[in-house]
């Protein structure tokens, strides 16, 4: 474990140390996830809620969205969302040599700092909506925060690398990242008792994305809609482990697969 900090802590300073590239790369994440929020704003101006819900409601859905998406990005995206040009470029078989977990090694060796913004925005919108929502924070709601949280970034780090490692047999898989992963991940950004029936069955038990905030988020504010309302609030930390359990799988399947970048 002390190898693996010692990776993350040179890829942190390495990357802080350019810091007008540093700075420039925060403020274009702002701008990208601002212009998401804007467009929610602007949704609520005119229309007063969305599915019910109110303002400061689907606020507490972007925000879990953010921070879970935000500490998920900082491990895989510089590994698993670059997986084809390590594989294409012979950098994997390097990695391969090294008496370490690949998965873990990549995630370390490949760490992002370029997330700060997210998390400094992501956490200002958290805190705020709890405040309006007039939701206390007692013990048992600071546990489950923390496991929601958790558990909604491990969902985000299995859609990663489930979109990643088709790069093994295919080539290149940034068009099933962009199918699978980012097209629909933009559906959660509203509750989902706005969508078709197909949709919310669809992101709740084949593409569990519901349960990085719409699920969870209803625990919060004592909401119960949806498929089995009052129980699958409270399965986020599970569905979490599970998912990324079966991504490592899937993982450890590719890597039996490949035969190097000569081959």
């Amino acid at each position: 474990m002390g190898v693996y900090g010692a990776f993350l802590k040179n890829g942190f300073l390495t990357q802080m140390a350019h810091r007008g590239q540093y700075a420039m790369r925060m403020l274009a994440k702002i701008m990208g996830w601002s212009t998401g929020m804007i467009m929610v704003l602007i949704l609520l101006e005119r229309f007063g809620q969305i599915g019910g819900w109110n303002r400061e409601e689907i606020l507490l859905l972007y925000a879990f969205d953010i921070l879970s998406y935000s500490v998920a990005a900082t491990f895989f995206m510089g590994s698993f969302g670059k997986l084809h040009r390590l594989i294409r470029q012979g950098e994997l078989d390097l990695v391969l040599t090294k008496p370490a977990d690949p998965m873990i090694y990549l995630a370390a060796s490949h760490v992002s700092a370029g997330y700060t913004s997210n998390y400094l925005m992501g956490g200002a919108v958290l805190v705020i909506c709890l405040i309006r929502l007039d939701i206390a924070l007692t013990p048992v709601h600071l546990f489950w925060l923390a496991a929601d949280l958790l558990g909604a970034s491990l969902i985000q780090a299995a859609g990663f690398v489930f979109t990643a490692v088709p790069a093994f047999w295919i080539g290149e898989s940034e068009g099933l990242y962009r199918l699978l992963y980012k097209n629909l991940t933009e559906f959660i950004q509203y509750p989902l008792s706005v969508y078709h029936q197909g949709i919310r069955e669809l992101l709740t038990f084949v593409l569990p994305y519901a349960f990085i905030n719409y699920y969870p988020v209803q625990y919060f504010i004592d909401r119960q809609e949806g498929i089995c309302p009052g129980i699958l609030r409270y399965l986020t930390p599970l569905v979490g482990c599970g998912v990324f359990l079966l991504s490592r799988l899937f993982w450890r399947l590719g890597l039996r697969a490949y035969s190097g970048a000569g081959s």
